[in-house]
């Protein structure tokens, strides 16, 4: 493909505009289910963490409870019965895969259902998946070639992103790193054209906020001998998290046992709210605590333990949902508790940059992704770039070690 016929553009701009009224629509609805399931009104300045941190324990672990309830029965439902669900990776990398719609919707709103309702993980795969399945049915139906419709997925998917979380350059990275592998001219147009086009629908619907807050970042020289420290932990935190996610998932997502297997995870899942009710969620609240310096290291050590054994609880009561922000919290986590360390005894580094440092790379490595980790990070939290340079240095580490875990 040695460039970007008129059809392809018009059909670039098309599907962005359908992530833009998807991922606005499924963010919307997720909004609504928080509302209702918490029993609190999503105005101006409330947010998830407000709504769960406001409502009882006991309402807390019913809450969750129920998640499991629906969830477990849903996903049972639909792996016994519905159209075989097709991985977005899956279907890009070859063309002879369709990707079943009613099958992916029903598979993204039970996403959307459950971590409104309180599972620990992302809500932004639901909005990749619709987006990517209703491209595939376009290209078919207008019979594109194999590699027009390998760059259609991909840009598609990637524009959920872009509109869930309003990062249209990251959304387009994320596009050409990770799912095309490819830097040519034509990918890098048709991401960005598609992923500005979801963005700037969502915004329409969303607005054009961005996601965290922070105060202005203070840098100094021992963060970037910290940060080259931190990468070898972040990344054998993320191999270990990884490890222990593989072994979590069922073999078998069509037996009746998950239902009660379901149940069971989002009860103990519950049972942990009950006393850290941030672990809720796809990890927004967690981060906001982090990014804003609101949070001790004691209450930080608690909250690791208790987001690393939920998400790993979700995994096995065969949960779906994305890993984005979870990774940041986690890695946001690991990042607060070694600078605390840190500081006790040697020159101080400064909290909140270290720990959108850990946070980002361990995104970087969680996702492999390192280059939209970057960019992700800078454009929802809208930081002066000059974090990029301790972020690299961390990254310096955490690659190679990554790659050793690896083989």
């Amino acid at each position: 493909m040695t460039r970007l016929s008129p059809r392809m553009i018009a059909l670039l701009l098309l599907c962005g505009a359908i992530a833009g009224v998807a991922g606005m629509s499924l963010i919307g609805l997720l909004h609504m289910i928080q509302q209702l399931v918490y029993g609190i009104r999503r105005i101006d300045g409330i947010t998830f963490r407000d709504m769960v941190e406001q409502t009882s324990a006991m309402h807390r672990l019913l809450a969750v409870s129920g998640c499991g309830i629906i969830g477990g029965i849903g996903w049972f439902l639909l792996h016994r019965f519905g159209a075989k669900l097709v991985d977005i990776k899956q279907a890009i990398s070859t063309s002879t895969t369709p990707i079943p719609l009613g099958t992916t919707v029903i598979h993204a709103l039970l996403q959307i259902l459950t971590v409104g309702m309180g599972s620990p993980l992302g809500r932004e795969t639901a909005p990749r998946e619709i987006s990517s399945a209703l491209a595939d049915c376009i290209s078919r139906l207008l019979q594109f070639s194999a590699e027009e419709r390998k760059i259609l997925l991909a840009c598609s998917a990637a524009a959920g992103l872009a509109a869930v979380f309003d990062v249209p350059l990251a959304g387009a990275l994320f596009a050409l790193e990770t799912l095309l592998f490819s830097f040519q001219r034509q990918c890098v147009i048709a991401a960005l054209i598609c992923c500005t086009t979801a963005a700037w629908v969502a915004r329409l619907g969303l607005g054009s906020s961005t996601s965290y807050q922070l105060p202005t970042l203070t840098l100094n020289s021992t963060l970037l001998v910290w940060a080259l420290l931190l990468g070898p932990i972040i990344t054998a935190g993320s191999w270990l998290l990884q490890q222990q996610l593989a072994y979590c998932k069922p073999a078998n997502r069509s037996t009746p046992r998950l239902i009660f297997i379901s149940v069971a995870a989002f009860v103990l899942i519950g049972v942990l709210a009950m006393w850290l009710p941030e672990i809720l969620g796809n990890g927004k609240a967690g981060n906001e605590l982090l990014f804003n310096d609101s949070i001790s290291w004691q209450y930080a050590a608690a909250l690791l333990i208790g987001k690393w054994l939920a998400l790993l609880l979700a995994t096995r009561a065969g949960a779906y949902g994305g890993f984005i922000t979870p990774s940041m919290m986690i890695g946001g986590l690991v990042a607060l508790l070694a600078a605390t360390a840190w500081n006790s005894i040697l020159p101080p580094v400064p909290l909140i940059a270290a720990v959108v440092v850990g946070a980002t790379v361990f995104l970087a490595v969680q996702q492999k992704m390192p280059l939209t980790a970057i960019l992700f990070v800078i454009e929802i939290t809208n930081i002066t770039p000059d974090i990029i340079m301790p972020v690299s240095l961390c990254l310096l580490t955490a690659l190679p070690v990554q790659q050793a875990l690896n083989k």
